[in-house]
């Protein structure tokens, strides 16, 4: 979590280098909470199992830090998102809903319909009271699978999605480069995806990079405590790699405020698909 009154906006410094340290110890704090939670509610097979363990702590923890997680990134996400999602969108991974106001029918009138695909069970039912907060209870379903899984369980066609929509998901989905590339076909001729993910860093040379490195070792437990995340992806390239692009507008670095001494950096802005060549 950044100190009282800094977003993603405003330079970092040394100290951000051990952000990810300070990260995990938030999470871990939830622990013993979700086990003694489970315990009073009888929830023995989630207690025995895991990965459903991992589910209900993780839902736990985000109640806490994701509004402090959007109050950080808010500056830089705000942007994107008003006005520019429309039609049928996509949004990968929306966990508890905490951008769902943004698509509301005041900024967003030219939304028809929004599938949240969210396969933490964990999540939704915060998801729909987000939904059903923002206006948009009628038009927001929720799909309880994995990204990897819209066209074989949940039969998405291609070319059926207005706007695809990846915020902070990229980085925990599993297989993520061959998701990408399953994603890329729903997305209709000059649909957008609008993105803000984790990326590897582009201080390849200096120290960040080899701290990034050996935070690898940070990232064997860090997906565990964190809904399966991993902070060392180069997704933006695998985005742009997904398929053909009209128009690729994409930020990250020092357009962003983030430095030398981020661990955890950012690519944010929109990517639209190549429209069909009209046959005369």
């Amino acid at each position: 979590m950044p100190p009282k009154g800094k977003d993603i906006t405003q330079e970092s410094g040394p100290l951000n280098l051990l952000r990810p340290l300070l990260l995990l110890s938030y999470s871990a704090y939830y622990i013993i909470p979700t086990i003694l939670d489970l315990l009073l509610h009888f929830q023995i097979p989630a207690l025995l199992s895991f990965s459903k363990f991992k589910d209900h702590w993780f839902s736990n923890f985000w109640a806490f830090f994701g509004p402090r997680s959007r109050e950080y990134a808010a500056p830089a996400v705000l942007p994107l998102l008003e006005n520019s999602a429309t039609g049928v969108c996509l949004d990968v991974g929306p966990g508890n809903g905490q951008w769902l106001d943004i698509y509301s029918r005041a900024n967003n009138p030219s939304i028809t319909k929004i599938y949240g695909v969210e396969p933490n069970h964990g999540m939704h039912k915060a998801l729909r009271e987000s939904a059903v907060r923002a206006g948009l209870g009628d038009v927001y379903e929720i799909v309880g699978c994995g990204a990897q899984e819209l066209s074989a369980k949940a039969g998405f066609q291609s070319g059926s999605i207005d706007t695809i929509i990846t915020v902070q998901s990229l980085c925990s989905i599993p297989t993520p480069e061959t998701i990408i590339e399953e994603l890329y076909p729903l997305l209709k001729p000059g649909g957008k995806w609008l993105m803000y993910e984790h990326v590897k860093t582009k201080y390849r040379g200096d120290f960040v990079a080899y701290w990034q490195l050996m935070a690898g070792i940070v990232n064997i437990i860090w997906p565990h405590f964190f809904g399966g995340c991993d902070i060392c992806r180069p997704t933006d390239e695998w985005v742009r790699q997904a398929g053909e692009w009209d128009k690729v507008e994409l930020k990250s670095g020092t357009d962003l405020g983030e430095n030398c001494y981020d661990t955890m950096p950012h690519v944010i802005g929109t990517l639209t698909k190549k429209k069909l060549k009209k046959l005369n």
